[in-house]
């Protein structure tokens, strides 16, 4: 595994468990404008996670040999 492929993993772990968070915050009480943004940046944080975690793996078994 090379280093950028770490550093990719990395980042969409990080991204993953931002996104997790924000969308378990919305069991809690908050305004509906509150829910709406932690709704919307929730998943689009876990989508990019999702989205890096593919394209790292994707990218690390091209760079290794057949």
């Amino acid at each position: 595994m090379t280093l950028a492929v770490a550093i990719m993993y990395a980042v969409a772990a990080l991204a993953a468990a931002t996104g997790a968070w924000l969308l378990l915050r919305l069991r809690g009480r908050a305004t509906p404008q509150a829910r709406y943004a932690h709704g919307m940046v929730g998943t689009m944080a876990s989508a990019l996670g999702l989205i890096l975690a593919i394209f790292a793996t994707a990218q690390w078994s091209w760079a290794s040999p057949p």
